[in-house]
């Protein structure tokens, strides 16, 4: 609640008989019977008010179980945000609350919105812009959010490109099957990298961050059924070869999954050259901000491991340099499911270096902080590169380390 009396403290044992009546979000609204938003300054500021929230109950159907989504007064049991990650961007923490937390059963209770008594104002043309800010965050940043808008772009974007790529073709002198083909195609092709980028990526489960599992699937069987509806349309009793056409997209379906194997890629990768080592192009390789040696004896300089924390430390280190274990550290995630996919956390790759003789000689580390952090095939990746001058690489399994 804001503390200039705009919200008048008398409403607060009625948002707490809420939470102990059974909800889990109790909402001071200005917008419900009973309640007034009479102490908002001038007429523009109450259409600016009834705009933003209307904006925000048509993009996010989550905020309407409040009729006051953009309030600053109300009451939440600790247990349902502990551990979750919000980042909003001005002071509209209610929006992102109900967006993060979409399951949370809301209970409203009307209260009047007083006259400033000092003070001023904090809306500003600059609030308004982060508003904007917030919401497109929100849209892009929380999968599953906004989903009917996603839905939209991705389909009327697909029909466009669809459209268009036909009628050229057709336009064009080429028959009603290759267009659909190459239309299909680039459509397939657009919609897939769309697709999960805005809508599936709330499918998602452990281990397939970006819901790409559920969504091939969809997407072939969606092709297959569109092409044999258009062949059933097209192909006057030909229906022979639409058999022949659906078992051959089989084929290559099945023929991509296999060359997709990771064995394959294994065998595949081993008969390729490996580069000469070169921990920058290593660094670039794998997305690491930070990578640099420290020789076996030698102690590690504290501006090297400035900014990460107690994930990697000298003690560490010098212990890979005597092991010759490789180790993947990784921040310790909260306990609690995270709402947004826009959260950073630290992780690190400590790999030592042997020589010919098999002495190690000195330990790499890489260090990232972004929103992925690396995983085993970044450690293998690294492992190959620079174990690449003996069969040390082959020998030695690595280790995951949670900090």
């Amino acid at each position: 609640m804001d503390g200039d009396l705009q919200h008048p403290p008398e409403i607060v044992p009625r948002l707490l008989a809420k939470v102990q009546a059974g909800a889990d979000l109790a909402v001071a609204s200005r917008y419900m019977k009973g309640g007034s938003r009479a102490g908002l300054a001038g007429p523009s500021r109450l259409w600016v008010s009834r705009a933003c929230t209307w904006l925000a109950h048509l993009m996010f159907p989550e905020t309407q179980r409040t009729s006051d989504p953009l309030t600053g007064f109300f009451c939440c049991k600790r247990r349902h945000i502990a551990g979750l990650e919000l980042r909003p961007m001005g002071f509209k923490i209610l929006l992102e609350l109900l967006v993060c937390t979409p399951r949370l059963k809301v209970a409203d209770v009307p209260f009047i919105f007083a006259a400033r008594h000092a003070g001023e104002s904090k809306a500003s043309t600059r609030q308004g812009v982060l508003f904007l800010m917030h919401l497109l965050s929100l849209f892009v940043y929380v999968p599953g959010s906004a989903r009917w808008i996603k839905l939209s772009l991705v389909t009327g974007g697909g029909l466009v490109v669809f459209a268009a790529l036909t009628f050229t073709l057709l336009r064009g002198g080429l028959g009603p099957i290759s267009s659909w083909i190459i239309a299909s195609a680039a459509t397939l092709g657009c919609g897939i990298a769309f697709q999960q980028l805005v809508s599936f990526r709330d499918l998602a489960r452990r281990g397939d961050p970006d819901g790409a599992t559920y969504h091939y699937p969809f997407a072939i069987v969606a092709a297959l059924g569109s092409f044999t509806l258009l062949s059933l349309l097209t192909l006057q009793g030909r229906h022979a070869l639409l058999a022949l056409a659906v078992l051959a997209q089989g084929l290559a379906v099945l023929m991509a999954a296999g060359l997709d194997h990771p064995r394959v890629r294994s065998w595949v990768r081993s008969r390729l050259p490996l580069p000469m080592l070169d921990l920058p192009r290593l660094a670039q390789r794998v997305d690491a901000q930070r990578a640099f040696w420290v020789p076996v004896g030698d102690e590690v300089e504290p501006d090297q491991l400035r900014g990460l924390g107690k994930l990697v430390t000298g003690d560490l280190i010098a212990a890979v340099g005597r092991s010759g274990q490789p180790l993947l550290v990784i921040e310790r995630p909260s306990p609690r499911p995270q709402p947004r996919v826009n959260i950073e956390s630290n992780s690190a790759l400590i790999v030592p270096r042997v020589d010919d003789r098999g002495e190690i000689v000195a330990v790499a580390v890489l260090a990232r902080r972004g929103r992925n952090p690396f995983g085993q095939r970044h450690l293998d990746e690294a492992m190959a590169w620079i174990g690449s001058t003996s069969r040390w690489a082959d020998q030695v399994v690595p280790s995951v380390v949670v900090r």
